[in-house]
């Protein structure tokens, strides 16, 4: 039998990792969190480009607004590339071997979705955005003792506008308890249909 996906799509700071532990805990069946963050811990520090700027992986492009604000992009080159790829095909190949997967995704560029879209196409997916105030995500983010960086939640924030999905959650102002129960309903709903 074939896994299914909840995929969690929003910014950095959002709460998507929360809501996936919530969710973890409150599914009756074993679900696997795959993130970015997990295939971008696999790339070794020199190869990131950190502190050289541009490369063959993962990069930060940090601008500043016109607001005094930090704005960062997460940029990536050809072995960048070939990561986002395998991360794909290994999110493929635990469906395929029967695993359901909480995709964590934090989209870097507007590529992202779409190549999402295009290679889980024919598998069952919940479509799920968190979304929150720019001042909302800043604070979460000046917050954060673990993978902080500042001004990543305001230069991801936008990536995924445009984008369909099947639910749509502001996440500001609710728990990842309540966020999860939003999510469980329509997740128990499509199971029963499928």
């Amino acid at each position: 039998m074939v896994g299914h996906v909840v995929a969690l799509v929003g910014t950095s700071s959002v709460g998507k990792t929360a809501v996936a532990a919530e969710l973890q805990e409150r599914l009756t069946d074993p679900h696997l969190v795959v993130g970015i963050d997990h295939f971008f811990s696999m790339f070794p520090h020199h190869w990131t480009g950190h502190p050289r700027g541009p490369g063959p992986g993962f990069w930060y492009e940090d601008t500043v607004d016109d607001d005094g604000s930090p704005h960062a992009r997460i940029r990536y080159g050809d072995a960048g590339r070939h990561l986002l790829a395998g991360q794909r095909a290994a999110v493929r190949a635990l469906l395929d071997a029967g695993n359901d997967v909480i995709l964590d995704e934090m989209p870097v560029d507007r590529t992202i979705l779409p190549a999402w879209r295009r290679d889980l196409a024919g598998y069952a997916v919940l479509w799920v955005r968190l979304t929150a105030p720019l001042a909302v995500v800043e604070a979460r983010e000046a917050g954060r003792t673990h993978g902080r960086h500042p001004g990543n939640a305001r230069g991801h924030l936008d990536v995924a506008d445009g984008e369909p999905f099947d639910l749509t959650l502001d996440a500001s102002n609710r728990t990842a308890a309540e966020l999860a129960d939003a999510i469980l309903v329509p997740l128990a709903r499509r199971r029963r249909s499928t």
